[in-house]
């Protein structure tokens, strides 16, 4: 896809960042990547790791080693050692990339738990292998390896409802069988222009913000951090003509009285907000200040990850996240799996070209996941007469704090093992901006205490700060089942019954 798009388009602009970085430069850049990689012997399903925040090095790493039938891992760069650590062992990485800042992360692994580490933005660090030498010496001229639609391409981690992350399969027909449904709806061309203000190891972020627009000749504008400074520079000197982002950032926008004048000095065509669901208040509001089409969609990374957006031409229905993709099937089934009319909730689930191969390593969850070719969600909607869908409800107990997945069990696990913790129930409570963030249930061992500042210090070393619970409880015992099954919903009641009498 993009030598193909590298040979029509030379000269377009593929990167806006500290620079410009046109396609043909891209392409050499990939190609340097790519000889690098089989100059250290990274042979045809070797994992890559990447785990970098938004840089230009992130896309030349992720196209060379694709070039190349490597696989890709991006890594949530908000993960504590631990987390990253599991994820390494769990795909087996041949080659772990990261930026000399994040060093600290990798010095905690265990020995010898990397095979082949490779540093970006300093030459001083000897030990490791120099990303700067390496692509330095090596030719523009491209580098390729035979790869089949179905080879592998990417493993994409997500939290697991066992408390562990599982690594999303995707080949390389997934992800362009959903690039390709995408831009049937979106209509991107070559002269467009997409901000990219959301991480790209994120599967939502790298399709929209990097596939889409690389697939048709488009640029994408590449912010380092999520910065007001830096998106209202962005939106007024980079001009971009889509913009991507989560509910967050489109209630900030709307409050700025800087980007209202945009819908008449900007040429914005439309916005997309994704991985969270999207308020009515924020939609409207939105809109009504800057008028500028906001459209929700819905997707997973088990399904490359779009599986339905709002359309920008036709009917926009407010509350649903929109009309499946072409070539996206979705229906609705109760709990005997039988397909349920317009009107009625069920459980979600997708069928396409775009539907995972599996979790990596995991042949059990990945036959409970995947029936007769049906991607089974675990999401609970509805679908209307027109085939519009509506989402009532979310995966069994988890949570999205700011966008990101966050299992309770996970939480939990980390939180048992304290020698002073005899248990604790983790449930999500609102909180405004972010949506939902962890509180925890805590039961103590006999004649043990213990400060909720004690338990935030103990997270801090196994977890992403976004997952530390916000809200703490202690409790002489939580609420069970006959047969010992902490019943959280009684603690979700519970905790809704005192913010409302809180009138929080």
């Amino acid at each position: 896809m993009l030598q193909e798009t590298i040979a029509k388009y030379p000269r377009h602009k593929a990167i806006i960042s500290n620079k410009t970085i046109h396609y043909q430069e891209l392409g050499e850049q990939v190609n340097r990547v790519a000889h690098a990689l089989m100059s250290l012997n990274v042979v045809k399903g070797n994992k890559i790791g990447l785990f970098l925040s938004n840089c230009p090095e992130f896309i030349y790493a992720y196209f060379g080693a694709l070039s190349i039938g490597a696989v890709i891992v991006p890594i949530n760069t908000f993960l504590q050692t631990p987390e990253i650590e599991y994820i390494v062992r769990d795909c087996q990485l041949d080659v772990f990339i990261v930026h000399t800042r994040d060093l600290p992360i990798v010095s905690g692994f265990s020995p010898k738990l990397i095979k082949r580490l490779i540093v970006i933005g300093s030459e001083k660090e000897r030990q490791f292998i120099c990303w700067q030498e390496i692509i330095r010496r090596e030719p523009a001229t491209r580098a390729h390896r035979k790869i089949e639609p179905d080879d592998m391409a990417a493993i994409l981690y997500t939290s697991g409802t066992t408390g562990h992350p599982k690594g999303v399969v995707l080949s390389h027909q997934n992800l362009l069988a959903n690039v390709r449904s995408c831009c049937r709806v979106i209509k991107v061309t070559g002269k467009d222009r997409i901000l990219c203000v959301l991480p790209l190891f994120h599967a939502f972020t790298s399709a929209v913000c990097m596939l889409i627009p690389f697939y048709k000749g488009g640029a994408m504008i590449l912010l380092s951090k999520i910065e007001r400074k830096s998106i209202r520079k962005a939106l007024l000197w980079k001009r971009p003509t889509i913009l991507v982002g989560i509910p967050q950032l489109y209630h900030l926008l709307a409050q700025y009285p800087y980007f209202r004048p945009l819908k008449w000095l900007n040429p914005i065509k439309f916005c997309i907000s994704g991985a969270a669901p999207l308020s009515m208040e924020t939609l409207v509001e939105f809109e009504g200040k800057c008028g500028i089409p906001l459209l929700e969609g819905y997707g997973l990374s088990e399904a490359s990850p779009v599986v339905a957006i709002n359309p920008l031409e036709g009917e926009r229905k407010r509350t649903s996240v929109g009309l499946p993709l072409p070539d996206v099937m979705v229906k609705v089934l109760d709990e005997e799996e039988n397909e349920l009319p317009p009107k009625s909730v069920g459980e979600v689930v997708v069928k396409g070209e775009n539907v995972m191969q599996g979790y990596y390593n995991r042949p059990e969850e990945t036959k409970r996941t995947i029936r007769g070719g049906w991607l089974f969600t675990g999401d609970m909607g509805r679908l209307d007469e027109e085939g519009y869908l509506y989402l009532v409800d979310r995966k069994k107990d988890m949570l999205l704090v700011n966008g990101l997945n966050v299992y309770p069990r996970e939480i939990e696990e980390v939180l048992n093992n304290h020698p002073k913790i005899q248990e604790s129930a983790v449930i999500g409570r609102s909180s405004g901006l972010k949506g939902e963030v962890p509180k925890a249930f805590i039961v103590l061992k006999e004649n043990e205490t213990m400060t909720p500042q004690e338990v935030r210090s103990y997270s801090k070393r196994f977890l992403a700060s976004y997952k530390i619970p916000k809200f703490l409880e202690f409790r002489v015992s939580l609420p069970k089942t006959p047969t010992g099954k902490i019943l959280k919903k009684i603690l979700r009641k519970e905790e809704e019954q005192k913010i409302h009498d809180q009138g929080d």
